[in-house]
């Protein structure tokens, strides 16, 4: 089972534009299927399916978020089963989350919750629904899985299969929570949403989102492939926020990142 780090970004911009590493070889999707009614008497149908790929998983134990688009035309929930690992078990800790899709593209409005127990190795967890033609899914939306780990060393994360949707569709993007703020993250080069930056007064102010009350280190490099350079640190306030603010490198080209422990 191979794991992801979830403690450290990167970001890296220039002091003229801002730019971005990708590396989105990895599709970032997790595997999961959302089963529909047709009808009262129908057999449920499959309007999303992200199907078993890669044996990856992301360990966190942050609200990670993935969206996604049905297909067709039915919307009456009839399942919901995803895949995660785990090196525990619990008779709590896992919840799962349904959100509207706001006008950001983010999480929104909270329109379903269920709290489950860990299992140790993890597998299919399967969530079902009987008819009801109130139980009905916006086209657009997000689902969400939290593992809250209270013990030193337990992991646990969604399966992510390295494939796109096979029925309906989303955007090659997954989200973790941080505060109340939702960072979007590059599962192949363990970056979050790209640093702000703001040239003020010979000097660029860098904008942050991380953990809410974590020290981050922000580095710089001159050149990708050197080493990078620490500094300094700064805390991020209550709400995952902090602004760093670096002397203006003018006319010349520097990437910057944040690492967070």
């Amino acid at each position: 089972m191979r794991s992801f780090p979830v403690r450290t970004w990167v970001a890296a911009f220039t002091t003229v534009a801002v730019s971005s590493l990708n590396a989105q070889s990895l599709e970032a999707n997790f595997q999961a299927t959302i089963l529909v009614y047709g009808g009262p008497a129908s057999v449920p149908s499959v309007a999303y399916a992200v199907p078993a790929g890669q044996n990856f998983s992301y360990f966190s134990d942050r609200e990670v978020a993935d969206d996604v688009t049905l297909a067709g035309s039915d919307r009456v929930l009839a399942g919901i089963n995803f895949e995660y690992y785990a090196n525990y078990a619990a008779t709590a800790g896992l919840t799962f989350r349904m959100y509207e899709r706001d006008n950001q593209g983010l999480p929104g409005e909270l329109i379903y919750t269920k709290e489950m127990a860990v299992l140790q190795n993890g597998g299919i967890v399967n969530i079902n629904f009987s008819y009801d033609a109130t139980n009905l899914l916006p086209e657009h939306f997000f689902y969400s899985v939290q593992f809250d780990h209270a013990t030193p060393g337990n992991v646990a994360g969604l399966i992510v299969p390295d494939l796109g949707p096979t029925t309906g569709s989303s955007a090659d993007q997954v989200f973790e929570k941080r505060g109340n703020k939702w960072l979007e993250l590059d599962l192949v080069g363990f970056r979050g949403r790209r640093l702000g930056v703001l040239k003020e007064g010979g000097k660029l102010k860098i904008s942050i989102v991380d953990f809410p009350g974590t020290r981050v280190s922000v580095e710089a490099v001159t050149h990708l492939g050197e080493a990078w350079n620490l500094l300094g640190e700064v805390d991020t306030d209550d709400n995952g926020d902090a602004v760093f603010e670096a002397p203006d490198t003018e006319g010349t080209q520097r990437f910057y990142r944040t690492v967070s422990p």
